[in-house]
């Protein structure tokens, strides 16, 4: 069970919202970059997963070289620090249209793959460092859940703008470049909503997270 009296705390609160952007905004938004991948540009299964491989592999390498450099740092920088690229990363892909390839994501996948790399490893230990000691184990469960929480809540909300965008177009006419430039158009919405809030977020977890005294 969780104990609601920790959401008193501003640090706690904070950190639980940050989870759940962070998984929204980083990782929700492939789902639709898939469906472009592959319905408009063609790309197999396959192919259109490794247009997404420099995101991860980005940050596993920033999350094994910064983690040593981490610990002694207030958790509210890398974590503030993290979601300000996420967003900045999904913000440079907000650049597509109708003639856009596959090579028009990778710029920003790479800054995504910074954030992601600096913010996911201090995320369970701030949250740790939030509460007091004896709520530990419910606050690591806490963060966990609200991380599933944003991705789910992530593909449902841009699920909306994406089947505005997609719909129309493919109602309104059979025409391939339309439909193009609605796919287009449906992920610049998207990454445009997640890179304002992720940008948004950073700021509060450098504003209001502090750790447990």
């Amino acid at each position: 069970l969780l104990d609601l009296s920790l959401f008193r705390r501003a640090s706690f609160s904070t950190l639980m919202a940050v989870g759940v952007l962070l998984t929204a905004c980083a990782f929700a938004p492939f789902v639709y970059a898939q469906l472009w991948l592959q319905s408009v540009l063609g790309l197999p299964a396959i192919g259109a997963g490794l247009v997404l491989l420099p995101m991860a592999g980005v940050a596993f390498v920033v999350a094994a070289v910064a983690g040593r450099f981490l610990h002694g740092m207030a958790a509210r920088w890398p974590l503030g620090a993290g979601m300000i690229l996420i967003g900045a990363g999904s913000l440079l892909r907000a650049v597509l249209s109708a003639s856009s390839g596959w090579a028009s994501l990778v710029a920003g996948l790479v800054v995504t793959g910074v954030g992601v790399g600096l913010a996911s490893p201090v995320l369970v230990s701030a949250a740790l460092a939030a509460v007091p000691r004896p709520r530990s184990g419910m606050a690591s469960g806490a963060i966990n859940t609200f991380r599933q929480i944003g991705y789910a809540l992530g593909i449902a909300a841009f699920g909306s703008v994406f089947a505005r965008h997609v719909t129309r177009a493919v109602l309104a006419s059979p025409d391939r470049h339309l439909v193009r430039a609605a796919y287009a158009t449906a992920q610049n919405d998207i990454y445009l909503l997640a890179g304002l809030a992720a940008v948004a977020c950073g700021l509060l977890a450098m504003a209001l997270i502090r750790p447990e005294r």
